[in-house]
Formats: C-alpha cells, sequence, structure tokens
C-alpha cells in the first residue's frame, strides 16, 4: 500500500466519494422532508387563496359545491366558511379519506383564510392530512431505499476512483520509470508533453533536463576519451623513452668499447697497433660516428621539446637543391636521380625540420640503392614520392624501419646500414605536422610517399 501510488489515490478517492455521497444522503433525509412539507404548505395556501377568490365572487348557493371539490382535488378532510359577523352561519363541508375520522382529524393540519362577499367577511378554514401524510411516507421511503443507495454509491466510488486514480497516476508512473533511467544514466527517452498542466511542464522540465545532462554526459566522455587517448600516447612516448635510452646505450657502447680497445692498444704498442697511423685513422672514423650519433640523438631530443615555425615553404626548390647536394654521391655509385614535379608547389611548414626530411629520405635512398640503379623524385601539389630501384624490403621489415636504431643490414654494419635513427627522426618530424607518409615495396624497388594539405 505505501509503495504504490495507484492504490493510494484509489482509496483515497473512493473515501472521499463515499463519505461525500452518504452525507448527501444523510442531509437528504433530514432536509427533504422538511423542504417537501413547506412545498406542500405553500402550494396548499395558494390553492386556498383561489378558492377564496372564486367564493367571493360566486353565489353561495354554489359554496358547497365549490368546497367539495376542493376538499376533493386537495385531498382535505374538512373545510368551512364562517361568517365573522354571523358566527351562526358556517358551511362545512367534509370527507373521509383513510381510516377512522377520529384519527383523521388527529393527523390533520388546519389553515385559514378570509375572503369579502356582498360587503361581509367570511373565514376560510381547512383540515389537511396530505402533508403529514406525505411527509411520513417520504421519511419511511428514505430507509427502505438505502440499502440500493449504498450499493449504488459503492459502485460509483470504486469505479471513478479506479479510473481517476489510473488518469492520475499513469503520467507520474512513467515519470517515476523515467526518473529511474536517469538514474542509470540512460537517456533513450522522452516524456509526453501533450498536457498543459504542472504535470507537463515538469515532463517538459525533465526533457530539457535530459538533453543537458545528455549532452554533459557527451561531452564528459569525449573528455574522457580524450584523456584516456593522451595517457595512452604519453605512456607509448614513456615506453618508447625508455627503450630509446636503453637503446642509446647499446648503440654508444659499441663504437666506445671499439676506440677504447684501439687507444689502449696504442697506448700499451703491442701487436698489430704498432702500427699507430693506421688505427690512430680507424680511432679518429670510430670518434666521427659516434659523434654523428650524438648529433642524431640531440637532434632527437631537440624535436621533442620544439615548437614548429610554420610557414609557406617553396617545395619545389627544396626537392631541387636537397637533391643538388646528393649529385655527387650518386655520380661516384653511378646513380641516376630523375625528376618528375610541378614547380611551385607550396606547403604549410617548419622549412629546417622539412628539409630535414627529405635529405634523410633521399640520402637513405642513394645510400641504399646499388650501383647503376636509377632514384626517381616525382613532386606534386598534393604528395612527394622518392622510390630507388632494384631494392627491396622484406615485408615483415616494412611497419618496423620508423622504429630508432632499427636496420635492416643484419650485420649493424655503420658504413652501409646508418644509425638507424634517420627514418625514425622522419617519422618524428611528419608527425609533429601532422602528414601522413608511407614506405612499400614496388615493382622496381622500394617507394617513399609524403602527402600533405593542398594550400
Amino acid at each position: 500500500m505505501k509503495n504504490s501510488l495507484s492504490r493510494k489515490i484509489f482509496l483515497g478517492i473512493a473515501s472521499i466519494l463515499m463519505a461525500v455521497s452518504l452525507l448527501m444522503f444523510g442531509m437528504l433525509r433530514v432536509v427533504m422532508p422538511m423542504t417537501y412539507e413547506r412545498e406542500l404548505n405553500a402550494q396548499f395556501m395558494r390553492n386556498m387563496q383561489q378558492l377564496a377568490t372564486e367564493l367571493s365572487e360566486t353565489p353561495k348557493a354554489e359554496w358547497e359545491h365549490l368546497l367539495f371539490i376542493f376538499a376533493v382535488e386537495n385531498n382535505v378532510s374538512m373545510v368551512s366558511v364562517i361568517d365573522e359577523n354571523d358566527p351562526a352561519y358556517t358551511l362545512n363541508v367534509g370527507i373521509t379519506l383513510y381510516g377512522d375520522e377520529e384519527s383523521q382529524w388527529d393527523d390533520s393540519m388546519g389553515f385559514g383564510f378570509s375572503f369579502e362577499h356582498d360587503g361581509n367577511m367570511y373565514s376560510l378554514i381547512s383540515y389537511a392530512t396530505i402533508t403529514t401524510s406525505a411527509v411520513a411516507d417520504m421519511a419511511r421511503t428514505f430507509p427502505q431505499v438505502f440499502p440500493y443507495v449504498l450499493v449504488m454509491i459503492l459502485l460509483v466510488s470504486a469505479f471513478t476512483a479506479f479510473f481517476y486514480a489510473r488518469f492520475l497516476a499513469r503520467p507520474i508512473l512513467n515519470i517515476s520509470h523515467i526518473s529511474k533511467k536517469m538514474a542509470s544514466l540512460d537517456m533513450s527517452w522522452q516524456c509526453d508533453t501533450s498536457r498543459h498542466d504542472e504535470i507537463g511542464i515538469l515532463a517538459t522540465n525533465l526533457n530539457e533536463m535530459s538533453a543537458k545532462l545528455n549532452d554533459t554526459l557527451q561531452k564528459l566522455q569525449h573528455a574522457n576519451d580524450q584523456l584516456q587517448d593522451d595517457i595512452e600516447k604519453e605512456r607509448a612516448h614513456e615506453r618508447r623513452r625508455r627503450d630509446f635510452f636503453a637503446a642509446i646505450s647499446h648503440e654508444l657502447k659499441t663504437p666506445i668499447t671499439i676506440l677504447k680497445g684501439e687507444l689502449d692498444g696504442m697506448i700499451l704498442n703491442v701487436g698489430k697497433f704498432k702500427d699507430r697511423d693506421k688505427y690512430l685513422q680507424e680511432a679518429y672514423q670510430t670518434s666521427e660516428s659516434i659523434e654523428k650519433l650524438v648529433r642524431e640523438i640531440l637532434t632527437l631530443a631537440k624535436l621533442d621539446q620544439i615548437n614548429l615555425k610554420l610557414a609557406s615553404v617553396d617545395l619545389s626548390s627544396m626537392v631541387h637543391a636537397v637533391s643538388h647536394t646528393y649529385e655527387n654521391v650518386a655520380e661516384e655509385k653511378q646513380i641516376q636521380i630523375d625528376h618528375t614535379h610541378e614547380e611551385g608547389v607550396i606547403v604549410w611548414a617548419d622549412q629546417i625540420r622539412l628539409q630535414t626530411v627529405i635529405s634523410n629520405v633521399m640520402g637513405n635512398a642513394i645510400k641504399h640503392s646499388p650501383n647503376g640503379s636509377t632514384v626517381k623524385i616525382d613532386l606534386t601539389n598534393q604528395s612527394l614520392s622518392i622510390e630507388n630501384s632494384d631494392v627491396q624490403i622484406e615485408d615483415s621489415e616494412l611497419s618496423k624501419v620508423w622504429e630508432a636504431f632499427y636496420r635492416t643490414d643484419k650485420s649493424r654494419n655503420r658504413d652501409t646500414g646508418g644509425s638507424g635513427l634517420g627514418l625514425y627522426i622522419v617519422k618524428t618530424i611528419l608527425d609533429l605536422h601532422d602528414f601522413s607518409y608511407q614506405i612499400k615495396n614496388t615493382e622496381k624497388g622500394v617507394k617513399f610517399t609524403m602527402a600533405f594539405p593542398v594550400m
């Protein structure tokens, strides 16, 4: 009971209806006989007045007939006309309505009225039993019909309360169910706003609140997703940083160990290291490779901290300038550089960093191409591609070439494989620019492609 709004409304309305109906029935039981009695008396007085008027205008010989008709029509037990100046003149007309005459007179009520006829004043007096008997009959009728009235009151109250309780409770129950969905953050609902009362206003407010809450939840979800992405990126960045420093330690350890061994041998003047001039030259070359590696590491360290200085860059002129710097290296390996590109290609980028990208990719293409091969450069207003022929990368290694210190040369020879940081630097710079890029094998060789937004 305490958990059901419909039952509470049903019992409340049914109780009120039954109480009001019983109260009205009780009031009718008391008031209606009294009202009925007053109305009968008033009507009888009007009839008496009308009879007095007719008597004043009718000869005395016809008075008895008029009195008899009046007595019959109005259920009067006795009606009399008395001469006020001559009390000896009295005209009485009586009828027996029911029972014996004595009881009839006991239940009668007297009514009097005066009228004038031929200059004399007369009194019209009547005794009626209809008033008291009719009221008594009505009073006796109420207890007899009470059981039927009570059943009707119960039925009408129950049906009325049932349907009205459903009418009142249904929208509230719907809102209650919707509030449960709101509590579970389920916003896939809509309140009925067809009503214009307080419930309709509540439904409209709930819809507005739901829309705002749903919008806020979506924003929070988006912010949470963004935060999770940032956390994952930071974790990945931290893992790459740890891996990077571990790789640095490994990459620096080997040449430093070699350099230290060569210097120790020359200092002690033992074995093959007695030829100091030869091994001093090798030690110098080893120190240069260490220096180059350190420079690349410093470059990577700066890339994590720099803010790109973006500006309009003439990519056509930049590609020409970079390829010109590699002409001597290409001639030594008899490599042909083919240019197929548009003039006046402008991109929005950091000029110094973008030049590093093109230089690293072009240098890798020439370095890893065999003698007598071809390097093809193709530039459009949407992309730049550099393809070297007569060489391929295993498919399993294509996704790894962007990793720091990864080299396809299994011998790990720096003279042929480099430090393994060139493409990692390229990847880092292009990611900062938000340019797309890829390396794939083609029928002729290996092709690098970089795409950039059109200006």
